[in-house]
């Protein structure tokens, strides 16, 4: 009898797809073709696999529409390292890396990728706090490091006027006497 949490199962696997200009063949999503048609922010687009959606532009990142009779809300929002993403299933936001992003709001959402593969949910958000908790310490020496040579450099600059300074008033002081 089969155990369904057996280490078999819970082993990542690796993404195999390839998309092309209208078509998408994936490990498990199979063949899909489709082909968009847009005219001044109003589009339709012809899905094998999902059927027809007709949407509209709202403005930059944003768009409403129906598929298959369903309404959705889509938005996007990048600022930096952050992207926001609203839905009409609600709100999420994600830290950015070179490494994947993280979802702050849906941790499972989170995704890592090293060395041409890419994992996928929890054990993607372990990674990726595994990886920022590491930039961040590096960061915090690079950090420390600059501000310890900063005041040891002025620290220097000040013993050297102080020096510069107490010749030249005795010098002074020597000459006026």
């Amino acid at each position: 009898m089969s155990n369904p949490n057996s280490e078999e199962q819970k082993k990542p696997q690796k993404r195999l797809e390839y998309i092309g200009k209208n078509v998408r063949v994936s490990r498990t999503g199979g063949v899909a073709v489709t082909k968009t048609f847009k005219k001044d922010g109003v589009g339709a687009t012809l899905n094998t696999k999902h059927g027809i959606r007709l949407h509209k532009r709202l403005f930059k990142g944003a768009r409403m529409g129906f598929q298959n009779g369903n309404f959705q809300f889509i938005g996007s929002y990048n600022s930096g390292p952050f992207n926001f993403n609203v839905s009409k299933t609600g709100v999420s936001t994600a830290i950015q890396n070179k490494r994947g992003a993280y979802n702050l709001f849906k941790p499972n959402y989170s995704s890592f990728k090293l060395g041409g593969i890419q994992v996928r949910g929890k054990n993607a958000a372990t990674l990726q706090l595994l990886y920022m908790l590491i930039i961040l310490c590096v960061n915090c020496f690079k950090i420390f490091w600059h501000i310890a040579i900063s005041i040891f450099w002025f620290g220097f600059l000040l013993l050297k006027w102080l020096v510069d300074f107490s010749i030249g008033f005795f010098k002074g002081f020597k000459t006026s006497n």
